[in-house]
């Protein structure tokens, strides 16, 4: 990247010293966000940059972003993924802007893309979730943790980063419900509460128990570790946790890649649903920030509900059958 921009209001700057990963630091470092959002917004940059730089552009213009966008959308990248990009392109120029090095020149660009707001994973019916579960046979240290981290997941919805992350003196009991400590999606902390039921929560403590080192009040011990000979005893992973969620969807016959470990936090949010919570009452159970992305479980309840395609297809072949029987 080379050549010389004039930045209105400031001094000549070369166009070599700003569209590096040094300024992406810089800039990284000012918005001071968590390790997970520095990864995703440095994968945008780079992959910003690598347009510049495989088309010659030294001075991008508003142009070149539009060229870069359609690009993606050209190379069928997904919408998700299109608007990750040029959210991070905006926040980046915004930021070179401020600083008086590059004019704003990703300010308003449209995606030109459209993110559904339907689930990408199916989920369980309540039979399905008791028979996986119930398929895990077995005492030992996996079968017993693994069946405590479905039930877990089932019934509270967490993900598999909160499993992760789960230690076993997360546990307090407020007028006799036992309540689990998590650190939700895009929290530094463990600030929100999980209700466990007494059921799942002594699947957990019949798993503790084979763990002879473990005391529940000890500060920062992993609830679920691996038994892995090369890293027994290590805190478990997500990959590990989603790994084993689809070993056992297929063996109980769920061979489908639109269910997976996530596929879980659906099944229990449509369980909630069923079962007469509110909408105020799953948001608060799931954590989610807006009400609309409760609202797509409720959605989707009542389009199971909704029969009109039935009543359409009972005509069509109640006819048929009468035109049949004439003939």
């Amino acid at each position: 990247m080379e050549g010389i921009i004039e930045v209105k209001g400031a001094a000549l700057v070369e166009t070599n010293s700003i569209f590096t990963a040094e300024m992406v630091s810089r800039w990284i470092k000012f918005a001071g966000v968590s390790e997970k959002s520095e990864a995703t917004y440095r994968m945008a940059i780079r992959q910003m940059f690598r347009y510049f730089t495989d088309n010659s552009i030294s001075r991008p213009a508003r142009e070149d972003l539009e060229n870069w966008r359609d690009e993606l959308i050209a190379a069928k990248k997904s919408a998700s993924t299109v608007q990750l990009y040029l959210t991070s392109a905006k926040l980046f120029f915004r930021w070179l802007a401020q600083e008086g090095l590059y004019g704003n020149i990703a300010d308003h660009i449209k995606s030109r893309v459209k993110i559904s707001h339907e689930h990408k994973k199916d989920a369980l019916s309540a039979e399905q979730s008791a028979n996986l579960i119930k398929a895990i046979s077995g005492n030992s240290e996996k079968s017993l943790r693994d069946r405590a981290i479905l039930a877990l997941m089932l019934t509270a919805g967490l993900r598999t980063i909160e499993i992760e992350r789960a230690n076993a003196d997360d546990f307090s009991y407020f007028n006799g419900d036992c309540f689990m400590r998590v650190q939700g999606k895009g929290h530094s902390a463990k600030d929100q509460l999980v209700r466990v039921d007494s059921r799942v929560k002594a699947m957990i403590d019949e798993y503790l128990k084979t763990r002879s080192n473990v005391v529940a009040d000890d500060v920062g011990t992993p609830l679920f570790t691996s038994t892995a000979r090369l890293n027994k005893g290590a805190r478990l992973s997500t990959q590990t946790v989603r790994k084993m969620v689809k070993a056992n969807l297929r063996a109980i016959g769920l061979d489908d890649k639109r269910l997976s470990a996530h596929s879980l936090r659906h099944s229990a949010a449509l369980q909630m649903l069923l079962g007469g919570a509110s909408l105020e009452q799953v948001q608060q159970s799931l954590r989610h920030v807006s009400l609309n992305t409760t609202m797509i479980y409720h959605h989707a309840i009542e389009r199971a509900k909704n029969p009109a395609e039935i009543f359409a297809a009972n005509a069509v072949f109640t006819a048929l059958d009468a035109i049949t029987a004439a003939a």
